[in-house]
């Protein structure tokens, strides 16, 4: 199944006309709570990416702004920083309360009780451009108005990234012009047509400025920043956006990809969230292991629905599914904080043969199921072949070409139950129960049945199938 037969729903759209007027930019930060999300803590590295972008970081002792951007091809920036200016002090965004990733975007929030600040971050990668945009939404918590700056500052790295050969051309040192006209910071490698471009919304002055909250530059790096004054009433939230766009081929490029991001903010988010919503919806797993079925739905997250081929038609049953249960708890772990930077990574062109854990997490999980898809001749195979301690596990809206089915197995020591709907009602389904399980009901009635290879077979057609087997 490709994307085309998911319902893309224009949830940002509808979230606005149910929540009435609201700044657009709080209507995105609220629609976090219907993404699935995983809260990452402790000092271990944290990734955001697709095939085209990828920002990686360490979470020990900051939660902002020392994250790496890279392309394909170059590195961006090595980190950027962030603050808010009130009167002389400066509250470095640095360390926050919380960091939480979801499919393409994290979130953080940051706290000055004794300022009286409270300050949001989102970040979020579009599908199919070179860039980022970080949304920071900046509240006075206090119960007077308050004047503030709020100081933006990127640090370049601007060489070939680690995916490119040596013939890519040699780093040397960047530089940073700011042009007054269009408001926009850009960075070149002085040799090579490699440039990193930010800046931010219409309508904002900008102030070139230089951060108290400093990061480490790289020897051949270059930084500038930029400072905007707002006016917060008690209470009163302001969004300010940053776009960031690179490029390895001009600088018009780069100018038109952060034109874009600009442009297509809201867009970009609604595709994005739309495709998140519906695939969370479709291929729905339940099983025992929570830590599997999360990496599981990961999986389906970052690179869609898994399909089935002609290829993967096979007829013969899992001879051990502890064991491939125990190979699936390898492939999960950390797979959550991995994912984007093996996407990232991974060469497309590879045979499928061996493709990466975060390719195989799917169809391996569907195997363990014992669920198999022979688009050839039209048969789904439900061969229940389950680890040990797991009773009760289905599939929902799970797409095998054009045939939409739910399976569900339910078992205990002396009875088994699978139970299948299909929206094409002609197509064939396999139900084959370990030949242990005798008697043999389907929708009620008694049925005598062959064994091979230690399996019962039922082979039905039909929209409703349900098979009920005992000992």
């Amino acid at each position: 199944m490709n994307y085309s037969r998911i319902a893309l729903i224009p949830i940002f759209l509808l979230l606005i006309a149910c929540q009435g007027s609201q700044p657009d930019e709080q209507l995105i930060f609220e629609s976090l709570g219907r993404l699935p999300s995983a809260s990452l803590d402790g000092d271990s590295n944290y990734f955001l990416g697709n095939e085209q972008i990828l920002i990686s970081g360490n979470k020990k002792g900051s939660f902002s702004g020392e994250e790496g951007i890279s392309l394909k091809s170059i590195n961006l920036l090595s980190g950027y920083s962030a603050s808010i200016k009130l009167d002389e002090i400066s509250f470095c965004l640095n360390n926050g309360q919380s960091f939480i990733k979801y499919p393409f975007a994290t979130s953080q929030i940051f706290k000055n009780a004794e300022l009286g600040i409270e300050v949001k971050k989102l970040e979020f990668i579009a599908k199919y451009k070179d860039g980022l945009t970080l949304l920071y939404f900046i509240k006075n918590m206090d119960n007077s108005s308050r004047n503030l700056k709020f100081i933006f500052q990127p640090y370049t790295d601007l060489k070939p990234s680690a995916l490119v050969d040596g013939t890519f051309g040699t780093n040397t040192p960047d530089q940073i012009n700011y042009d007054e006209l269009t408001e926009l910071f850009t960075a070149k490698d002085l040799e090579n047509d490699w440039f990193a471009i930010w800046g931010t919304a219409a309508g904002y002055q900008l102030k070139s400025t230089n951060s108290k909250c400093a990061l480490n530059l790289d020897s051949l790096g270059a930084s500038a920043g930029f400072e905007i004054s707002l006016e917060l009433a008690a209470g009163e939230e302001k969004v300010i956006p940053v776009f960031i766009a690179g490029s390895d081929k001009s600088e018009l490029d780069a100018m038109e990809t952060l034109a874009d991001l600009r442009l297509d903010l809201f867009m970009d988010w609604d595709e994005n969230f739309a495709l998140i919503d519906s695939l969370r919806k479709t291929a729905q797993i339940t099983i025992h292991d929570q830590k599997l079925q999360a990496a599981y739905d990961w999986s389906k997250y970052k690179v869609g629905l898994f399909q089935f081929t002609e290829n993967d038609a096979t007829t013969s049953p899992i001879q051990d599914p502890d064991q491939l249960h125990q190979v699936l708890n390898e492939l999960s772990k950390e797979f959550i904080a991995q994912v984007d930077v093996e996407q990232f990574s991974f060469d497309k062109n590879q045979p499928r043969h061996i493709s990466p854990g975060w390719k195989l997490m799917q169809p391996l999980t569907l195997l363990l199921m014992g669920i198999h898809g022979d688009v050839a001749n039209r048969v789904t195979y439900v061969r229940p072949n389950l680890p040990k301690d797991w009773r009760d596990v289905s599939v929902k809206n799970l797409w095998i070409e054009d045939n939409m089915l739910t399976i569900s197995i339910r078992s205990n020591e002396n009875q088994m139950i699978v139970e299948v709907t299909q929206t094409q009602k002609k197509a064939g389904l396999s139900i084959e129960l370990p030949e242990a399980y005798s008697k043999v009901k389907v929708l009620g009635k008694e049925v005598s049945n062959d064994t091979k290879d230690g399996f019962r077979r039922i082979l039905m057609t039909g929209d409703h199938v349900k098979i009920e087997a005992k000992k």
